[in-house]
Formats: structure tokens, C-alpha cells, sequence
């Protein structure tokens, strides 16, 4: 009768454990700022493959998607220059791709809205009707929440 008395006290103790962890983690802020870096991952990612995407037979609508998914001083920029941008895919015939190889946030101030990131991608450019050539892109990208969704706020290409 003792031994069972353990044992039971035993799995108590186990079970007690166990929830309390469980109800920890789930409570732990980590896991939102992880969150958090995930969603600046997925829509940063996004916006810089709309911001190296184009086609001078539907600029308009690719020029619109760089002005959406961009914010600050960069979103204006974009959209002060939506017309030599125009005038400039389509005096080029410029067609334009871009795949996303690798990102990794660098720094998120989660309170400020903020975050850093580097990213990869594979970017296709061709321009007077010649196929299009691949290059690797390598940029240090500013991030900020607007709202509840993250833009991309500056880009700059990366030295290596």
C-alpha cells in the first residue's frame, strides 16, 4: 500500500510538472517574438521578390505591388518615380524575376516595429527583348510594421 502511495504521489508530482511547463511555454514571450520574426520573414520576403519582379506589358500593375509592400521614405520614393519607372520598363523592354534563396532576420525590436534583415535572391533580368540573365542579389533590408503587416522600409545591395 505504501509503494502505491509513492507512485501515485510520484505521477502527481509528474503530471503537476509537466502542466506547469506546458502552460509556461505557452505563455512565454519568446514564442510571440519568434512569431513575430517569422511574419517579417514571409512578408519581407515577399515584398523584395515584388520589388525585383517586372514586366515592361504590365508595369502598371507590377510598379503598384512595389508602392504596396513598401513604406517610409522608400514607398514615396516609389511613388514619386511610378512614372519614369513606366517610362523606363517599357523603353527597355525590361523583364524581370525574382526567386528569394535565403533570408535570416538580424535584429527585431518587436516594440518599436523595427527589424533588419539579409537576404539572397536569384534575380532574372533581361531587357530588349534578350533572355533573361541570372544574378545573384545579396541585400541588407530594413523592416517596419505598418499596422499589422511588415513592409520593407529600405534595401541595399550587400558587399561579398
Amino acid at each position: 500500500m505504501r509503494a502505491l502511495a509513492v507512485v501515485a504521489t510520484l505521477a502527481v508530482a509528474a503530471a503537476a510538472w509537466f502542466g506547469w511547463t506546458w502552460v509556461s511555454a505557452a505563455n512565454d514571450d519568446g514564442l510571440e517574438v519568434a512569431r513575430e520574426r517569422d511574419a517579417v520573414l514571409a512578408a519581407v520576403g515577399d515584398g523584395l521578390v515584388a520589388l525585383h519582379t517586372i514586366d515592361h506589358r504590365h508595369a502598371d500593375r507590377d510598379i503598384a505591388r512595389w508602392i504596396e509592400v513598401t513604406t517610409g521614405e522608400l514607398g514615396d520614393e516609389l511613388a514619386r518615380d511610378r512614372q519614369l519607372q513606366l517610362d523606363r520598363a517599357a523603353g527597355t523592354k525590361t523583364v524581370a524575376s525574382a526567386t528569394l534563396l535565403e533570408a535570416a532576420v538580424t535584429e527585431l525590436d518587436y516594440e518599436a516595429g523595427t527589424a533588419r534583415l539579409v537576404a539572397v535572391l536569384d534575380v532574372r533580368l533581361g531587357t530588349e527583348g534578350e533572355p533573361p540573365e541570372p544574378q545573384r542579389s545579396r541585400l541588407t533590408v530594413g523592416a517596419e510594421r505598418a499596422g499589422e503587416v511588415w513592409k520593407v522600409s529600405e534595401v541595399q545591395a550587400a558587399g561579398g
